[in-house]
């Protein structure tokens, strides 16, 4: 890359970008977190993290989420 271009493009990173990008809207939305879904009745905690089984608060999180993936554990030998 030539000493110009790199001037250029430095100049051009340089330079603030537009308030806002014309045809979008900027709108602040909550952030809705779904509540925990462990139990009956419902743990109803948050903030939560989303699993395959439901959204789960730290408390209620799944030690596999993934059984059907199990990888077989072999030793040295290669024998399970």
């Amino acid at each position: 890359m030539s000493a110009a271009r790199l001037a250029a493009v430095r100049r051009r990173l340089d330079t603030a970008p537009p308030p806002a990008v014309p045809g979008q809207l900027t709108v602040e939305a909550p952030e809705q977190g779904r509540p925990c879904e462990h139990g009956n009745p419902q743990c109803a905690a948050l903030p939560t993290r989303p699993y395959v089984c439901g959204p789960r608060c730290d408390t209620h999180q799944p030690t596999n989420t993934r059984p059907y993936h199990r990888r077989h554990i072999t030793d040295q030998n290669g024998t399970p």
